[in-house]
């Protein structure tokens, strides 16, 4: 048994029912089990007990043998002096406060179903450990799940989000910048992207914004790509020259090139040709933060994505070496993701950290307007019977599965929940 479940049950009171006795023997009433602390410190705040003719409020800390009190050296820290109940799964031991004081215990009656319950959640091998007891579960427990799910996944991103603005001094454009590039890595490329657009400052990219080849300098010199490129085409030797004089100007650093990953990638997703795209979005005037905020629609959204890169790159995939002709578009999929990704939680964050409910709501009408994911986890998500009908969803059950099901965090889970504390008992 894990001590979570104690704090689970008592949080929800979901001991067994009866009259409750101290390990002196005291009466023991709960009136109020108090609030989950999840920082140091005792486990529970401001619980309310009787115990004997005294009302007591105060903490109240747990643990599976009360002896844990002492080896985790409670009674010598004035931090717990203010507990007025310990709560054990066992009873091995009296302890005391670092005043000398006796703790008041009591072993809590744990029913039987409900831990049987939780040992079979807790211990199954299956990757979605309710998934067999899916089908019998209310379907407006299952959907309002699914929805706290897909705001807590961006409440998640409005938190890196905050602590990126609050790096860049609340520079929205600098941290509208950063993420937007870290997303043209898609995933196997994100880190690389990141550094790169940490390295090259939002003002420098603003200054050489006019002028396709320059930004193309930028980027792929940024990258490292020119260094090794071949001097085969004038228009090689004219990024090398340009990001020569870039770098000098700005006193510039580059990304290492190894760690762009090429293996496996088709040649239109290669990380040259995104950093290409990546130009052409960011020549002129072609996305802001500004034109994404005040888009009305998404289908607005996404025509600020409606970009191919540059000439050069129609018979190139590399800087240097030539390849069969295609247009560099950025398919409707990936310009799909970067809503996702990118656009939508940026709008939540905006909308979050400046008390703007119109346009949280918006991102969240957004998301629920795409079409689900398509992945392996999504897959047995369907197996079970649930099918996500929009992004928002498909987000949602994503979410649930890295962050609830994988680590086993049943207790956590209002489905786990409804499973483990039913009425039913077989």
């Amino acid at each position: 048994m894990h001590e979570e479940l104690l704090h689970y049950l008592w949080k929800h009171r979901l001991y067994n029912a009866g009259n409750y006795f101290t390990e002196n023997g005291e009466r023991l009433e709960i009136i109020h089990p108090g609030f989950p602390n999840t920082d140091a410190g005792p486990d529970f705040f401001n619980a309310k007990v009787r115990i004997g003719d005294t009302l007591w409020a105060g903490n109240v800390e747990m643990h599976l043998r009360a002896s844990d009190w002492i080896r985790h050296k409670h009674h010598r820290d004035k931090a717990y002096d203010n507990v007025i109940l310990h709560v054990v799964g066992q009873y091995d031991s009296a302890v005391n406060t670092s005043n000398g004081s006796e703790i008041p215990a009591w072993v809590m009656p744990i029913p039987d179903h409900l831990y049987r319950k939780y040992m079979d959640l807790s211990k199954s091998s299956k990757p979605i450990a309710c998934g067999d007891k899916l089908q019998g579960l209310d379907l407006l427990t299952l959907n309002s799940w699914i929805e706290r799910m897909a705001i807590e996944k961006l409440e998640k991103k409005v938190e890196q989000i905050r602590l990126l603005y609050e790096s860049y001094d609340g520079d929205w454009d600098e941290v509208f910048y950063i993420l937007l590039t870290r997303n043209f890595g898609f995933g196997i490329n994100a880190q690389p992207f990141e550094r790169l657009a940490r390295n090259t400052p939002w003002r420098i990219v603003l200054k050489n914004r006019d002028d396709i080849r320059c930004l193309e300098a930028l980027f792929l010199g940024q990258a490292g790509m020119l260094d090794e490129a071949p001097d085969q085409d004038d228009y090689v030797r004219h990024l090398k020259y340009e990001y020569k004089i870039l770098r000098a100007k700005y006193g510039l650093s580059s990304v290492p090139a190894h760690q762009w990953k090429f293996l496996r990638l088709r040649p239109s997703n290669f990380p040259s040709v995104r950093l290409a795209q990546l130009a052409t979005l960011f020549n002129g005037k072609q996305i802001s933060l500004g034109r994404l905020l005040s888009a009305i629609s998404i289908t607005e959204a996404l025509d600020l994505l409606d970009i191919c890169a540059s000439d050069y790159w129609t018979n190139h995939h590399r800087p240097g070496l030539s390849s069969r002709p295609r247009q560099k578009q950025l398919g409707k999929q990936s310009a799909e993701l970067i809503c996702i990704n990118t656009i939508i939680p940026l709008t939540f964050a905006y909308g979050s950290l400046r008390d703007d409910e119109k346009l949280k709501a918006k991102a969240l009408c957004w998301l629920d307007s795409f079409k689900p994911e398509r992945n392996s986890i999504i897959d047995r998500w369907k197996a079970l019977k649930i099918e996500p009908i929009s992004a928002l969803q498909s987000q949602a059950l994503l979410y649930l599965y890295q962050n609830y099901c994988t680590p086993k965090r049943c207790l956590h889970c209002r489905i786990g929940h409804s499973i483990i504390a039913s009425h039913e008992t077989s």
